[in-house]
């Protein structure tokens, strides 16, 4: 299996996003609901596919050793919360 990490995180209904994000061209991220795995910037003269292996390696090193690796925004990008729908309040109890 080429990757296999990646293919483990998409079993559990986690997401990979590639491409622009914001101003960032060529970013990858694996995230969930909850957690972002990992995010990596394409390099200079990086094929897609050595951006992926890349990844995959973030994501394993996320799954198994604990350690998040964040390229992207000097290491401070995280997942932004849900916003609510204008208009709608929460149910009262």
């Amino acid at each position: 299996m080429q990757w296999p990490n990646i293919t483990t995180l998409l079993a559990s209904a986690a997401h990979i996003t590639l491409g622009q994000i914001a101003h960032i061209k060529g970013a990858a991220i694996a995230a969930d609901e909850h957690t972002v795995f990992a995010t990596v910037v394409r390099r200079e003269g990086e094929s897609v596919e050595e951006l992926l292996q890349r990844l995959d390696q973030a994501i394993g090193r996320a799954l198994y050793d604990g350690v998040y690796t964040n390229e992207v925004e000097g290491g401070h990008f995280k997942l932004a919360t849900p916003k609510r729908r204008k208009g709608r309040r929460p149910p009262r109890v």
